[in-house]
């Protein structure tokens, strides 16, 4: 009797551990590739959204999860398995969640914060005129969310600037209003340049296009 006691209690310590290791390293997870990347490995990366933007944050919820559950059945001294059938059923919602309001609330300004983030980089006099909007620098700004809280960032493209003083010229600038106007995080990225094409049409409108471009470099300040 006495072992069975004993055993059960070292399964319950045990469930209390994992479940908080299992926690812990969802939030670590999600922080750590939420542009937080300690190692950098989005500053140079070819691509601003990757496929690991769609993957980790269910991931990491799903993880968060679990250990939340182990924890909880460790304390009330119940099974696993609807533990981490409980999680698995939660993640799925969340996940149809986020990619609901990334879906809705990615792209245009919801945060009112790109006017003067798109100032602050024009300010440093490097930028190009626009292809697309002449008598404009070529400067873009919108919101995207990202992360198991739906965090929002702010995303910026700057054309036209290859050369690495005058991208951290601009980058100064925009980590100065950045400090001192308590922006939302911004991710700015560079590219060579506008591919923007305008031809014709029947009734004599003129129609633009934009093509891919290539991509010179990533940074994120916040």
């Amino acid at each position: 009797m006495a072992g069975s006691i004993t055993g059960r209690a070292y399964s319950n310590r045990k469930m209390l551990t994992v479940g908080a290791l299992l926690l812990a390293s969802g939030l670590v997870m999600n922080y750590l590739l939420e542009r937080h990347n300690i190692f950098k490995v989005w500053e140079n990366s070819s691509y601003p959204i990757s496929w690991a933007d769609m993957l980790y944050p269910p991931l990491c919820v799903f993880l968060s999860l679990a250990g939340i559950a182990l924890f909880v059945a460790g304390v009330i001294r119940r099974s696993r398995i609807p533990a981490f059938a409980i999680a698995v059923l939660v993640t799925i919602f969340y996940t149809l969640f986020a990619f609901a309001m990334q879906f809705i609330q990615t792209g245009a300004d919801r945060l009112g914060e790109c006017p003067g983030l798109a100032q602050a980089a024009s300010s440093a006099n490097v930028i190009p005129d626009s292809k697309v909007r002449p008598g404009h620098p070529a400067v873009a700004c919108s919101v995207e969310r990202r992360g198991i809280f739906l965090s929002y960032y702010n995303d910026m493209s700057v054309y036209g600037i290859t050369d690495p003083a005058a991208q951290q010229s601009v980058l100064d600038r925009v980590a100065e209003h950045y400090r001192q106007a308590h922006t939302h995080p911004v991710q700015v990225v560079f590219f060579e340049s506008e591919n923007w094409s305008v031809r014709q049409g029947r009734n004599g409108a003129s129609l633009g296009s934009r093509s891919a471009e290539k991509l010179i470099r990533i940074v994120n300040i916040g």
